[in-house]
């Protein structure tokens, strides 16, 4: 095997790594970007609100749930359980994952503060 063959299986070598890295990397970004669609915040600044209370997404979009200040919250969505944490938030930043994969609009609320006005809704198109 002459030097030349040997370098250019080396550059060939490392190349392939570095496509497979990068093509990995890519797709981590893409696949992630799209499935993030945004957060809703519990518990806003200390008052009972959901910040925001109302939002817009594309089925498929995942919405991040946060819990803020002036805890325990939850989160219910109406008519679907599947959607819903029911279970109390109690620590302040904790926070929870919802997919929203068919169109339609979504009512939810914060159980213990639903008479107080802690509700909100998405719209999934």
């Amino acid at each position: 095997m002459t030097t030349l063959t040997k370098n250019k299986d080396e550059i060939m070598w490392w190349m392939s790594r570095i496509t497979v890295m990068l093509t990995s990397l890519f797709l981590s970004f893409t696949l992630a970007a799209q499935a993030y669609a945004a957060e809703i915040q519990m518990g806003s600044n200390g008052n009972l609100v959901f910040d925001p209370a109302e939002l817009n997404i594309v089925a498929g979009d995942t919405v991040t749930v946060i819990n803020g200040d002036l805890p325990p919250h939850n989160f219910v969505v109406a008519d679907h359980p599947e959607l819903s944490h029911s279970d109390l938030a109690f620590v302040g930043g904790e926070s929870f994952n919802v997919t929203f994969d068919n169109p339609g609009d979504y009512e939810f609320q914060c159980e213990p503060h639903a008479g107080a006005g802690m509700r909100g809704v998405i719209h999934v198109e």
